[in-house]
């Protein structure tokens, strides 16, 4: 890896399987505190009764984003770490996005998503791809006029 590589951030997604218990998600969060890496999003949920998952998406360079995982891997109540590029297809995600009933939005025609709505009816537009083509569509309804929105990230099966 050259110099300039290094200096170039880029958009990863972590996801983080461990003790849902008091505590964790807080260790977590130290870890990219302590290397100076702020996250874009977060969110939690439960993986089983014993186990939860963090998710966190945040932008910094390839070698850096390898210690923070390895950090995060020696935590001692983490059981599994998967990090993923952001622009990876297989980071897959679903959207929401509510718009005025006056607004005949359709996720635009290059975005390879799956959705369902109809927003002039007053229903939400739910949309389902990889995250890169559901932050695209979430964009475009923002343009577009909608009043809220939101992206869930899924968890990869082999976590």
């Amino acid at each position: 890896m050259n110099e300039l590589e290094d200096l170039h951030d880029d958009r990863w997604v972590v996801f983080v399987r461990g003790a849902n218990r008091p505590g964790t998600v807080a260790a977590v969060t130290a870890v990219f505190a302590t290397r100076g890496i702020s996250f874009d999003a977060l969110a939690t949920s439960d993986a089983d009764p014993q186990a939860g998952l963090v998710t966190v998406t945040f932008r910094t360079t390839e070698r850096r984003q390898h210690e923070l995982v390895r950090a995060v891997e020696r935590l001692a109540a983490v059981s599994g770490v998967v990090v993923r590029r952001a622009e990876d297809l297989g980071v897959r995600a679903a959207g929401v996005c509510h718009l005025p009933r006056d607004v005949a939005f359709r996720p635009p025609a290059h975005a390879a998503v799956s959705w369902s709505g109809e927003s002039q009816l007053g229903q939400p537009v739910l949309v389902e791809g990889p995250l890169v083509d559901v932050e695209h569509v979430v964009a475009a309804a923002r343009e577009a006029g909608a009043r809220s929105t939101a992206i869930v990230i899924q968890p990869p099966t082999s976590l």
